[in-house]
């Protein structure tokens, strides 16, 4: 049982910190993470929009390269 709950919070803090710089932050994305559960938590990562800035830097980031 303590396994689990390592598991769990560990895969919570790995979530958060992927989306750390999306729309909810490190904080949202890990009290989603931990009172829903880890995978729940992942498929809100993914469907989470990037925030402003990072669109920009995506998008200068493609201009550069071309």
């Amino acid at each position: 049982m303590p396994f689990l709950i390592l598991l769990w919070l560990i895969g919570a803090v790995v979530i958060a910190f992927f989306g750390q710089r999306r729309r909810f932050g490190f904080w949202g994305y890990f009290f989603a993470s931990v009172l829903l559960t880890p995978i729940i938590g992942l498929l809100l990562l993914i469907a989470a929009v990037p925030t402003r800035r990072e669109r920009q830097a995506m998008k200068r980031g493609r201009l550069s390269s071309r």
